[in-house]
């Protein structure tokens, strides 16, 4: 008999400006959870999953999805039908599963006419579903229910599920769950389940809480000791979960562990299946055409699968398979010229595995060990050696798992080696490993930013109103090169268009994209690529793919992300047209460095609606501050909302574009902006401001020092800002030919004494009719000292008294000498005398 036992897996406008950024970013996150409250929601299906080749019908359950229209799913294989709205909260529709649909997770949404929900999952299996039927909770009377089957389940606080199943002597019994990966909710809502086969005397065979191949999720698997009854017990690990479960119980193989867990891209592997209760067993697979690092490889025998599949990694360079013995750097696996994929098991306690390899100098590669990646326990620790045995580098764990890597670039031309361990010498048949040489090649990343703490999917449902625009920030990671980037999106829904944000520069990381529907467009959507290729001719032919991660559970402490998918297209869909639209007046003027503009926000209402309305800029040309939200209120139809560039913002004319929402009768609307062109430029003055000085009471000035950067016509407004209290100047005019300002400072006879820091003046060009503000003087003094005090007046002299008087003037009688100052006299005289 063999069972899975597995262990936990655990897995400025100065200061000022500072502190108005961090309460921007609070209002920020408050708008955030209003919004996604408002939006269509769908939160789970009932079933959560269904057998390939057969029709189920699904309820999704959610919120606001009374217009529902579509399900709209991620992948190839499930499609639906009779889609019936039942009320606001639930919508029916029946789920027809190819007979050729992958097992395991699928993605879906559901799309109304107002919104694309989030993301949500849904399971297939090769086996019908059972529900469970209550009472199931004593041991003594469980469920009965025949192999083969999956089981859909609730685990509730404080109960523990039975299930009974016949078996005959030799088969193999697997049970293994889904239930964390399935709830798509926070951990108050969802289960942490843990599993055990019994016999008849309730002896235990088998326990699985979590598991290196599914984490958080168990899998048990024994071969049957005798022909009998067993009791699987399902539960949540501490008994405090309160979600659904899906359980596959049947013969099916369950591989622990895949050898090797990759393979080149287009060939055919032949793969060992390692760790099943029945012993490890070989199976051949043609793998993809392109890499990837989300391929499984669900093992078989007969008309059997496993339930979920041995991840591997699909590459553009071939495997090397380690031979043993290869536990010294004498018996190391010979490879070649990198890169290449080696592959091997630590079977035993205090396993130890080399591998050799060439590199010529300089040459550099990114040297990865994955266990945790691929679903096996290794924790792997990772050495490099040169010919000499002497270490170059080394690695435990990297990239936030216990997974490792080394940048390793070859000293010399020459030989070297690899060498591979767990941190705690552990082995066994299942610890397979797997060590990648990734050369430096060129390479996009494409992704969007978080708008919200803990929510990869908030505003990232592309809901564009028809006869308008919906944007968003994208970041932009370049590897091993530099150039010019330009969005692409392939395919799009019918009278949707990608609207030019002109090229994206190659220092910039992030970027607006910006999408625009017709007024004609239908209402309709999906799922669709997002690219970003260089477009520097100079560059090499790199595209990069948009790639969003789903994060589904996240549960205590602190929003612990526990398990999370992704996909690579963008949810796109086309819906009914907003109540308003909102446009940014084009400027006639340019932003200056350490300038500030103040841009006109115009909002166009359908007649009736009055609601306020919400604009944020989403992307901001380099150099460029903003508020995070301004707020039209309920009749408004303008307001302006100020950038701020620094002294380094640059130079350039930049697109920008806002997000725009309102609350209406049918929930939260968003809309963006078209694209308004903004131009930063060089200021046309500066200004140095030497200390000035007043005195309480009294006038005094601030002397400055202009130079003129470029010439500017008429003359400039200038005031000065920062001035204590109780103390004013005034507006001053100044031309391009002016050197010098004087600007003049009163101070009240209470003015606050002392040296006061941070002033400076704005000085005001008209151009075209609007401003051009610049910040200038920055960090001027002005001293105020004390009112000066007034000469005291003596006082006159008392009259003389004259008794007082008359005893002054009578001389005070002599002291009488001592003897000794008698002698000391004597002595002086008879010595002039001898003179």
């Amino acid at each position: 008999m063999r069972c899975i036992l597995n262990s936990r897996n655990a897995v400025a406008e100065f200061n000022r400006r500072g502190m108005l950024a961090a309460l921007a970013l609070a209002a920020f996150f408050v708008s955030g959870d209003l919004l996604r409250a408002a939006n269509p929601q769908l939160t789970n299906t009932l079933p959560r999953g269904g057998q390939r080749g057969t029709e189920v019908k699904v309820e999704l359950i959610g919120d606001r999805i009374a217009d529902a229209q579509e399900v709209v799913f991620h992948y190839p294989g499930i499609t639906a039908k009779d889609l019936k709205v039942v009320d606001p909260k639930k919508v029916e529709v029946t789920l027809v599963i190819a007979p050729d649909a992958r097992l395991g997770e699928h993605h879906l949404r559901l799309r109304c006419a107002g919104g694309m929900t989030y993301a949500r999952n849904f399971w297939v299996s090769q086996f019908p579903n059972v529900a469970e039927v209550e009472p199931n909770d004593d041991f003594a009377a469980p469920q009965l229910v025949p192999m083969n089957v999956t089981i859909e389940g609730e685990a509730k606080p404080e109960e523990t599920d039975y299930y009974k199943v016949a078996a005959k002597k030799g088969d193999r019994l697997t049970v293994e769950v889904e239930g964390l990966r399935i709830n798509s909710r926070g951990q108050a809502m969802a289960i942490d389940p843990a599993i055990a086969i019994f016999d008849s005397k309730r002896f235990e065979l088998a326990v699985s809480d979590d598991s290196a191949l599914l984490r958080q999720d168990p899998v048990a698997s024994i071969l049957v000791p005798e022909d009998g009854e067993y009791i699987i017990e399902v539960r949540d690990a501490a008994f405090q979960g309160n979600g659904r479960y899906r359980v596959h119980v049947g013969n099916q193989p369950r591989p622990a562990g895949i050898f090797p867990a990759g393979g080149k891209a287009g060939s055919e592997v032949e793969f060992t299946l390692l760790g099943d209760p029945k012993g490890e067993f070989k199976q051949k697979v043609k793998l993809p055409a392109e890499p990837t690092e989300s391929f499984e490889v669900f093992g078989q025998q007969g008309n059997l699968l496993a339930a979920s599949g041995n991840k591997i990694r699909v590459v553009t360079y071939d495997n090397v398979l380690e031979k043993e013995p290869n536990n010294t750097p004498q018996e190391a696996t010979v490879g070649g010229a990198l890169p290449q994929a080696f592959n091997g098991v630590l079977s035993e306690a205090g396993d130890t595995d080399y591998f050799k390899f060439t590199a010529k100098k300089g040459e550099r590669f990114r040297i990865r060990a994955l266990a945790n990646k691929i679903g096996t326990p290794v924790d792997t620790v990772l050495f490099v050696y040169d010919a000499t045995g002497r270490a170059i580098g080394n690695s435990d764990d990297a990239d936030g798992s216990s997974d490792s890597r080394f940048d390793f670039t070859a000293p010399a031309d020459g030989e070297f080696s690899v060498r591979v361990k767990d941190m705690l010498d552990r082995g066994g048949p299942e610890y397979a490993y797997r060590i990648e040489t990734e050369a430096y090649t060129p390479g996009i990343l494409v992704t969007m930013p978080d708008m919200v703490r803990n929510d990869t999917q908030f505003l990232k449902q592309f809901d564009i109103p028809q006869g308008g625009y919906y944007a968003m920030s994208v970041n932009l990671s370049r590897q091993n090169f530099g150039g010019d980037l330009a969005f692409e999106m392939p395919k799009l829904p019918a009278g949707v268009e990608l609207v030019n944000g002109g090229p994206i520069p190659k220092n910039l990381s992030t970027f607006p994209i910006l999408l625009k529907a017709a007024p004609t467009a239908p209402i309709a959507g999906g799922m669709f690529a997002l690219n970003a290729k260089n477009i520097d001719p100079a560059g090499p032919a790199v595209t990069g793919s948009f790639q969003q991660q789903l994060d589904f559970v996240r549960g205590e402490p602190n929003g612990t992300l526990y398990y999370s998918t992704s996909v690579n297209a963008l949810p796109v869909s086309v819906v009914e047209a907003a109540p308003f639209t909102v446009t940014i007046d084009t400027p006639k003027v340019p932003i200056v460095r350490d300038g500030t503009m103040q841009l006109k926000v115009r909002a166009q209402r359908q007649p009736g609606f009055e609601k306020k309305i919400t604009v944020r800029l989403i992307w901001s040309p380099p150099g460029i501050s903003n508020p995070a939200t301004m707020t039209f209120n309920e009749k408004d139809t303008e307001v302006l909302y100020e950038l701020n560039a620094n002294a380094n913002a640059e130079l350039g004319k930049w697109k920008i574009t806002m997000m725009a929402e309102s609350e209406t009768d049918k929930g939260k609307v968003v809309t963006a902006t078209p694209f308004t062109e903004i131009s930063v430029e060089e200021p046309f003055v500066s200004m140095k401001m030497s200390m000035g000085n007043v005195s309480q009471g009294n006038k005094g000035e601030i002397v400055a020092a202009l130079e003129q950067i470029r010439p500017f016509d008429g003359q400039a407004d200038v005031q000065i800002f920062g001035l204590p209290a109780k103390s004013e100047s005034q507006v001053l005019k100044v031309t391009k030919d002016q050197a010098e300002l004087h600007i003049p400072v009163v101070a009240a006879d209470d003015t606050p004494v002392g040296q006061h820091k941070n002033l400076f003046c704005t000085l005001v060009i008209m151009q075209n009719g609007e401003p051009i503000t610049h910040r200038v003087g920055m960090g001027g003094i002005l001293r105020v000292d004390p009112k000066p005090k007034a000469p005291a007046t003596p006082a006159p002299a008392p009259a003389a008294d004259p008794k007082k008087a008359a005893v002054a003037a009578t001389p005070a009688p002599a002291k009488p000498l001592s003897r000794l100052e008698q002698l000391r006299q004597e002595a002086q005289k008879q010595a002039g005398e001898k003179k």
